[in-house]
């Protein structure tokens, strides 16, 4: 159980289980501990699930074309492409990797949320909102600074919510980056 400064007293698990000295390991102790007011708390759960399987992101597109946004119902639909390429390449990655989520490393830090079946390593969440902020730049390129930032805020709440490392999300964050680009790329030249 966390002692009152966030940190513990020994992190257990078995092979493979995260150092306990090691940053990431230190900043995901620091970030499920602290700042966990009850309403807030609520508030990232409801935010983090919303962008499992993108729906987050297609909620936004779809919430653009049915406000008669230009490009609404085309953003709409090159969002599925764009999330579901990336959820597999970032599926196939994890398959690879085979990181156990942060709970397995130590289960005196529970989720807030139900733990995943697949593995930790790289966040899908990551991955899909990093693809969709620029997708949606592509065709909204005033607005990327709050696209940006919803993705940043969703890719974080992993971490808060305790089912991801920090790496874990910023591996994603590169895959979401990198697939968002060769989906535009993809719109421009094919």
């Amino acid at each position: 159980m966390p002692e009152q400064n966030g940190s513990l007293s020994s992190a257990p698990g078995g092979e493979g289980a995260e150092d306990e000295e090691s940053l990431d390991y230190t900043m995901f102790v620091a970030l499920r501990t602290r700042g966990h007011p009850r309403w807030l708390e609520k508030i990232v759960i409801i935010f983090s699930q919303s962008g499992s399987w993108g729906l987050f992101w297609l909620g936004l597109a779809l919430v653009l074309w049915l406000a008669g946004v230009s490009f609404g119902r085309g953003v709409f639909f090159f969002l599925i492409p764009v999330i579901y390429t990336t959820l597999i390449v970032n599926y196939i990655i994890k398959s690879i990797g085979k990181r156990e989520r942060p709970v397995s490393d130590d289960p005196r830090l529970q989720p807030l949320v139900g733990v995943p079946s697949s593995k930790s390593f790289p966040s899908s969440h990551a991955a899909m909102s990093f693809a969709a902020a620029v997708a949606m730049t592509f065709y909204y390129a005033p607005l990327w600074a709050m696209f940006f930032g919803l993705a940043f805020l969703m890719s974080w709440s992993r971490v808060y919510v305790g089912v991801h490392y920090p790496s874990d999300v910023i591996a994603g964050t590169f895959v979401g980056l990198l697939m968002g680009t060769f989906n535009v790329i993809m719109v421009i030249f094919v």
